[in-house]
């Protein structure tokens, strides 16, 4: 008999390092989405409730210093999650591709989506309000009648 694993989901979940300040990265993604009008703009025509700045900031790190110490801590991360799921890379490095921030209201969610050119994708909750739901993960197979 042999048994073998198909479809596996592996899920890593680890802590931002202490030098990632926190109470800066949060008081940062505010004064950011205050400031940035272009996203405020896009949010508003596009019906997203709060705020993101998926459309508008695409170079968070080069803007803000916190912003490239989450990045570094993320490719720190993900180095250790690829090689862990044993990754054959052939000596290239996985890339960020881009971050952005979303804020969202008391009541509000971000929809079911997926990262169709991405080989690992991530979240951080920099503040969650008390009562606040878990992330809620998807098998992506569903929408393919698959699983």
């Amino acid at each position: 008999m042999t048994i073998r694993s198909l479809f596996a989901t592996r899920v890593y979940h680890a802590r931002l390092p202490d030098e990632v300040d926190v109470r800066e990265l949060q008081v940062s993604c505010r004064s950011i989405a205050d400031d940035d009008e272009a996203g405020q703009r896009w949010c508003e025509e596009n019906g997203f409730p709060g705020y993101t700045s998926h459309s508008s900031l695409a170079d968070l790190p080069w803007r803000f210093p916190i912003f490239e110490q989450v990045r570094n801590a993320l490719d720190r991360h993900v180095a250790d999650f690829a090689e862990e799921l044993a990754f054959d890379l052939e000596g290239r490095p996985l890339v960020l591709e881009d971050l952005w921030i979303n804020i969202l209201p008391e009541g509000g969610i971000h929809t079911s989506h997926i990262h169709p050119q991405s080989v690992i994708s991530g979240t951080i909750y920099v503040a969650m309000p008390e009562g606040s739901a878990a992330l809620k993960l998807e098998d992506p197979r569903l929408a393919m009648m698959m699983a």
